[in-house]
């Protein structure tokens, strides 16, 4: 057994092997590090004024979504669909918590409170795409905005997961 880290969250997953994704952020396996290769002050970054209202608006983005995954995940109507949006809440929270870490704001107090859903699970997938698609498209742009290094890789890891993400939505709409 080894202890790995993920470069992109920080948080550690012990196996025989680094996973496919962080269990935690979703990052990719490339971002998966033995914990020796982990450098500890790799959230220490000088943020532009840009770069901070980046980080602000990806923070509200990721406390709303968080919320609308895990006003889904509450829906007793189909456990299967409600146990994988109740990890993609988690995992949304985990990225607004890198979020508030980089720009060294507090978490927000409703992060883990649900939002409001849309009422079925037909609108609530097609809702959940239209989000997806937005956080890729607008951490992909304020990757190739950033002026640190860190940043731009956080951006990219984490536009990267909200792709995977929208394949979810695909193929959650098979198990309507």
């Amino acid at each position: 057994m080894k202890i790995y880290r993920c470069r992109i969250c920080g948080e550690t997953y012990l196996g025989s092997e680094a996973p496919s994704h962080c269990p935690f952020c979703g990052a990719h396996r490339e971002l998966i590090l033995d914990t020796a290769d982990y450098p500890e002050e790799i959230n220490t970054v000088h943020l532009t004024e840009i770069e901070r209202a980046d980080l602000d608006t990806a923070i509200e983005l990721e406390r709303s979504n968080a919320r609308f995954y895990l006003a889904m995940a509450q829906r007793g109507d189909n456990r299967t669909l409600a146990n994988a949006y109740k990890r993609l809440a988690a995992v949304e929270t985990e990225h607004c918590s890198l979020f508030c870490k980089l720009s060294t704001q507090p978490k927000p107090a409703d992060l883990r409170e649900p939002g409001e859903e849309l009422g079925s699970w037909e609108a609530d997938i097609d809702e959940s795409a239209r989000r997806e698609h937005r956080a890729s498209d607008l951490y992909a742009e304020f990757a190739a905005r950033a002026t640190s290094p860190r940043l731009r890789e956080v951006w990219a890891a984490v536009s990267a997961i909200e792709a995977d993400h929208i394949e979810l939505d695909a193929v959650a709409k098979r198990y309507l």
